[in-house]
């Protein structure tokens, strides 16, 4: 049983409250483009356009809620991108969501090995679960899947049945319930996790090793049978032990408010972790482990964590030599604002301002 927490609102948003504000803010239907090989479709409905997509195809969603009612089992590989998922920057076009009204949620096959997301927000309003690789024990060795910039608002499953063979890369995404690994491999790259479960562990489920998280943030959240996992120069703002029933694994560099590392795990290995951080010397702004994306996660100046990474840049997702991109803006040029003149002039003219960003790895 998955346990709930009460959630700010931009992390209980639902379907058709998404679909009724974007219609009010966007009068445009949604609009969908497909293209390969130097072709090109336009379509209103997901379903259609990944249908008549080829492999290896490129889908363009614009801002707005994109209703699947029964999901999908994406088998072929392709790469879609959104608008952007922060409220701030997709003010011209609005959010890209895509969500269902069911029980079902977004899964890929071992067809879709190679495919990609970017710019998306997944939700769904009857299932604990928005988002999911394999469908069964015989159809869970999904690979090399990729996600940018992406928002689950529901829990995320890297597998049908233990053990998966799934491999997968989350860069830069937010997660507002549970990852659960399925004993799968994927990596974590400046991401948040904020979903607090009450018991167990918001994380789990990598119990061969197959974990590695990098300056994440882990707002009240804890890792937990995640046997052989590698985690470095992450902050973890629970007030107990974050890493949990986990022997095996190597933690390094993290900074945890927690004056204990670990909760009933040995043969572990761990380094240059700072612990005992009092959490309102933590972040510019961030007071009650609910993202929103009105926090700021830079560290603050006094903060020990500051430098403090094994590459010598900040703990957290600040660090690198790429570090988490304000706005959370796609890897194309985006609509930031568009500002559309109430008529024409003496010429005849129409006058239209748009102001475009993108924003590279």
């Amino acid at each position: 049983m998955i346990a709930t927490k009460n959630m700010n609102p931009f992390k209980h948003i639902l379907c058709a409250a998404a679909i009724g504000a974007t219609a009010l803010a966007h009068a445009q239907q949604p609009r969908i483009v497909v293209q390969h090989a130097g072709t090109m479709q336009v379509f209103t409905d997901l379903t259609e356009a990944i249908t008549a997509a080829q492999n290896n195809a490129d889908i363009y969603l614009s801002g707005g809620a994109f209703l699947v009612p029964d999901g999908f089992a994406l088998d072929k590989t392709l790469h879609f991108t959104g608008a952007g998922i922060h409220g701030d920057s997709t003010n011209a076009t609005g959010a890209t969501i895509l969500c269902t009204s069911g029980s079902a949620y977004f899964r890929l096959t071992t067809g879709a090995n190679g495919s990609s997301f970017s710019g998306i927000r997944f939700s769904t309003e009857g299932s604990n679960t928005c988002f999911g690789l394999g469908t069964g024990a015989g159809d869970q060795d999904v690979q090399g899947v990729e996600f940018h910039r992406c928002v689950f608002q529901q829990r995320v499953a890297l597998g049908a049945v233990e053990p998966a063979a799934s491999s997968s890369a989350f860069t830069e995404c937010i997660f507002n319930a549970i990852l659960y690994g399925v004993d799968a491999t994927a990596q974590f790259t400046r991401c948040i996790f904020d979903y607090q479960a009450g018991t167990g562990a918001e994380i789990s489920g990598f119990e061969t090793g197959g974990l590695t998280m990098n300056n994440c943030v882990c707002l009240g959240t804890r890792v937990g049978n995640c046997q052989g996992a590698n985690v470095s120069n992450c902050v973890f703002t629970r007030t107990s032990a974050p890493f949990w029933q986990s022997g095996g694994m190597t933690m390094t560099n993290n900074l945890l408010v927690s004056d204990a590392l670990v909760s009933n795990m040995s043969g572990f290995t761990e380094s240059g972790n700072i612990l005992s951080v009092p959490v309102e010397t933590i972040f510019v702004s961030e007071g009650d482990t609910d993202y929103q994306f009105s926090d700021d996660l830079h560290l603050l100046g006094t903060c020990p964590g500051v430098g403090a990474g094994t590459d010598g840049t900040d703990m957290g997702i600040y660090g690198t030599d790429s570090p988490y991109k304000e706005g959370a803006i796609p890897h194309t040029p985006h609509f930031r604002k568009v500002g559309i003149g109430p008529g024409t002039d003496a010429s005849g003219n129409v006058h239209v301002n748009v102001h475009v960003a993108a924003q590279a790895d």
